[in-house]
């Protein structure tokens, strides 16, 4: 099986037309939906085993929310045209004291589903000029587009959800 690339090694070209933007949105609402079905009857004490020190299912599922705040704090970092964007909490702290473990499936993604709403909303009737605004992300150290950093977020999504798939199998 070949070995997932780590997040924080993770380069991006950004470098698609501003067409995809209505892709790059349903794939912000996909991930909801992926979500449900990959843990549908699924035994809930499966989802809470952690592989290797690492995450369990649910609590990746806890992350996919915590992160949604950063998310849309960078949509915010557009629309007021700052420069750099907010930098993310790489210890991710959030989720490491969250105990999302406690917590039931059904509850987590039911938090998730409406925090991606939100976002969603914020972002899919908005125009090309808003879609093209640039800041520098402060990781990466390179300018992206909004359309980009939602890009960003979906590519997340993919590779938390692949963990998550991971985790199920076994």
């Amino acid at each position: 099986m070949i070995k997932q690339t780590p997040w924080i090694e993770r380069k991006f070209d950004f470098n698609f037309p501003i067409g995809l933007f209505p892709v790059i949105i349903e794939r912000l609402r996909g991930t909801i939906t992926q979500l449900q079905a990959m843990v549908k009857d699924i035994d809930e004490e499966k989802l809470t085993i952690k592989a290797d020190g690492k995450w369990s299912a649910k609590e990746v599922i806890g992350h996919l929310h915590d992160v949604e705040e950063l998310w849309s704090g960078r949509i915010d970092d557009f629309l007021d045209h700052k420069e750099i964007l907010r930098a993310a909490d790489m210890t991710n702290a959030k989720t490491t004291t969250a105990n999302h473990n406690l917590r039931s499936t059904t509850e987590l993604l039911k938090q998730f589903s409406e925090t991606r709403n939100i976002l969603i909303d914020r972002v899919k009737d908005i125009d090309e000029p808003t879609a093209s605004l640039i800041a520098l992300h402060p990781r990466l150290k390179t300018p992206m587009r909004l359309i980009d950093s939602l890009f960003f977020v979906a590519e997340h999504d993919d590779h938390e959800l692949t963990k998550i798939r991971r985790l199920i199998k076994g």
